[in-house]
């Protein structure tokens, strides 16, 4: 393909929008035609861009629909995750159905983590619980020089809960989120099943992401080799009827800006990695 997608970035000077619009202006068919932001003002024409990506603040993105009537629009905040017209841009998940999508709801860094760590095992789980770990990026604070670790949202306050719920098919989830204020950027998510499975589990999460270049199963697990990247990394461990599945990824990346570029790669028939190796 010779023509550049024209893409428009709102919410581009924030945590993840500035490094969405540095992902994208490394990508060979995109040319980034309008950027707005409450403290930059806006800059270019939207009316060009083909497709606006939203990086806003939670509750602020119906407020922008309405100009971007006719456009596809890929939202990286929670407000549509749970919206029967949007599609959940879990890409390795629902690549189909993104591909024929004109509005993508991206997923939660943690929510991502933990459903493809638990997705080739959907209807043969009996219970979950999960504990995942942090940086602070998250949160949208910088790293401090102090020890702290700080257990927040726990058992079912969370609000990434509902859509992993909703995609598992599952009730009673219990998650324990932690969140590490030494380190910046990085997620492990360490997954406590009982299941229904009489398979090998490896060779079942083998199979499952063989086709899917961003999943590696792998036999240890450390941020180093994620951050910075759009890779999963997951480890299977088995013990009879109990699973423990640990995934980490890069919270900002395979957790925000790096999906929805991959999910755009996906809208628009591109290969999944594009822009992303």
């Amino acid at each position: 393909m010779d023509k550049k997608i024209k893409v428009g970035v709102i919410g581009y000077t924030g945590r993840l929008g500035k490094l969405l619009v540095e992902i994208l202006s490394k990508h060979p068919f995109v040319e980034v035609v309008y950027t707005e932001s409450r403290s930059e003002g806006s800059h270019g024409n939207l009316s060009s861009a083909e497709i606006v990506f939203l990086a806003l603040p939670y509750g602020e993105s119906k407020d922008y629909l309405p100009k971007l009537d006719g456009k596809r629009v890929i939202d990286l905040s929670i407000d549509h995750r749970d919206d029967s017209k949007w599609i959940y841009g879990l890409s390795e998940i629902f690549s189909n159905e993104i591909s024929k999508a004109t509005q993508v709801a991206n997923p939660g860094c943690y929510a991502t983590s933990i459903l493809l760590g638990l997705f080739p095992l959907k209807g043969k789980i009996k219970q979950v619980n999960i504990a995942s770990t942090s940086g602070v990026s998250g949160a949208g604070i910088d790293a401090s020089k102090d020890d702290n670790f700080l257990i927040y949202k726990e058992g079912k306050q969370h609000p990434q809960i509902k859509e992993i719920e909703k995609i598992l098919g599952l009730d009673g989830i219990i998650f324990i989120p932690q969140r590490i204020d030494t380190a910046e950027k990085g997620i492990v998510s360490t997954i406590f099943a009982q299941i229904d499975c009489g398979k090998n589990l490896a060779e079942l999460y083998t199979q499952t992401y063989k086709s899917h270049p961003f999943i590696r199963i792998v036999s240890a697990i450390e941020t180093k080799n994620v951050v910075g990247t759009n890779f999963c990394d997951i480890k299977v461990l088995e013990f009879e009827k109990n699973a423990v599945i640990i995934a980490t990824l890069d919270n900002l990346i395979k957790g925000g800006t790096g999906q929805a570029v991959q999910n755009f790669n996906l809208m628009y028939g591109f290969e999944e990695t594009l822009g992303l190796l």
